[in-house]
């Protein structure tokens, strides 16, 4: 006699997908392996949206969203330009920057010049190409600067390439922004600090062109008594600097210092690049409604945690990976002005401590939280923005926390095997 057929219960989708993200959030394992799926599919079509839609346009200098060529890109474009026809005091000069923008890129081209001379240099670099290959060569040689970065520091050709699927990638790429040489150039130098001092050095010394992420590396470089690496990176800065000032003459440095003040009352007092766009805790109290006192209060206090963070880990013993994610995930907390796009450090800063965890014995809860959760903060700028909810300091923050929990001296005890080997 045959057995009785058995039919099971349906299981229904979303039972089904807690399921699955209950099996991602138990097991390293499963994470790294979804983490390298997705990548598969979320990078080559960043590069499809970055080079198609934000590289090209029905007309001339202008993408498929009607916006500048490359975004941000265009006033790079258009201050280097004015730099090697003999012009570089033009772009600190606002009404004349603005005009350049215009006649370039068109009315909707409304930026203002914030970067010290030496960034005149690369900006000039790129600008003796047209708009169009001058957007595509930035774009793969930020990308690819990063990538071997993100190699150089994981070891791991699957961990870089899960890290260029991180949303503060596309952010970059889709701004024209700077902000992947950036933390290429603080990744290496941190991981090197030790082992190739003047080589680390020299990638703190040209992060000169953004002074607010470039201050922390020599305060704790002389804080720890590190005086190669500390020699070479104000040797290099120096060098940058005079190297600018024979290019381009004293105008442009006149000209840069002479605005400080009004930059600090276009970015801060007046938010001109939009309320949304700063990620920084002074920029978090303005966006929910706060005055201007309680901003620079918070922006103290989360400045004290971050510095007290990374003098933590390198004035103590800490293993050089959770050291070098300590000065990353540091660094851009320190400024009231952090625009989304510059929080890409927490990329490598995460990067570094899953490869900790790794070390150590698996990731913890909230680590996993950590990363998955990444997805939602895919579109920074556009959440906080529509909930009026400062996504990019939470994110900031949360990775500062998971970072300062490995560091606490009880925690070099080492564990359990990792499950992503």
């Amino acid at each position: 006699m045959s057995a009785p057929l058995t039919i099971a219960a349906p299981v229904s989708r979303g039972t089904a997908l807690w399921a699955d993200l209950k099996d991602l959030a138990g097991s390293d394992a499963r994470l790294f392996a979804f983490g390298k799926r997705a990548a598969w599919v979320l990078v080559p079509l960043t590069l499809a949206i970055v080079f198609v839609v934000f590289g090209t346009g029905p007309e001339p200098r202008r993408n498929w969203y009607g916006d500048m060529l490359g975004n941000d890109f265009s006033q790079i474009w258009v201050a280097g330009r004015a730099a090697l026809e003999g012009r570089g005091g033009e772009p600190y000069d606002l009404p004349v920057h603005l005009e350049n923008l215009k006649a370039a890129f068109g009315p909707e081209c409304r930026f203002a010049w914030h970067y010290p001379p030496v960034f005149l240099m690369p900006a000039a670099a790129f600008a003796t190409l047209e708009p169009l290959p001058a957007f595509w060569l930035w774009t793969v040689l930020s990308l690819g600067v990063f990538a071997g970065a993100m190699w150089f520091a994981s070891g791991r050709s699957d961990a870089a390439w899960i890290a260029l699927a991180h949303p503060l990638v596309f952010c970059n790429l889709s701004y024209g922004q700077n902000g992947l040489f950036t933390a290429a150039l603080m990744t290496v130098g941190a991981l090197l600090v030790d082992r190739r001092p003047w080589l680390a050095g020299l990638c703190f010394g040209l992060l000169a062109y953004k002074p607010h992420f470039a201050a922390l590396a020599p305060l704790l470089l002389l804080i720890t008594g590190r005086r190669t690496c500390l020699a070479s990176c104000l040797a290099t800065a120096l060098a940058l600097c005079g190297a600018s000032l024979a290019l381009f003459g004293t105008a442009p440095w006149l000209g840069f210092l002479g605005t400080l003040g009004e930059t600090n009352r276009i970015i801060l007092q007046k938010a001109a690049a939009g309320l949304e766009l700063n990620a920084s805790a002074f920029g978090a109290v303005r966006l929910l409604g706060g005055p201007i006192a309680v901003a620079w209060a918070l922006q103290a206090v989360v400045a004290a945690l971050a510095l007290g963070l990374a003098l933590r880990a390198w004035t103590k013993p800490a293993e050089p990976a959770l050291r070098a994610a300590a000065l990353l995930a540091a660094a851009p907390l320190l400024s009231p002005y952090l625009p989304v796009y510059d929080l890409v450090p927490l990329v490598p800063a995460t990067l570094l401590l899953v490869l900790e965890a790794r070390r150590t014995g698996g990731l913890r809860r909230h680590e996993r939280g950590l990363l998955l959760a990444t997805p939602l903060f895919a579109l920074l700028r556009e959440g906080a923005g529509l909930t009026g909810f400062p996504l990019g300091l939470i994110l900031g923050l949360a990775t500062l926390a998971c970072i300062a929990d490995r560091i606490r001296p009880w925690r070099f005890l080492g564990g359990r095997r990792s499950a992503l080997a």
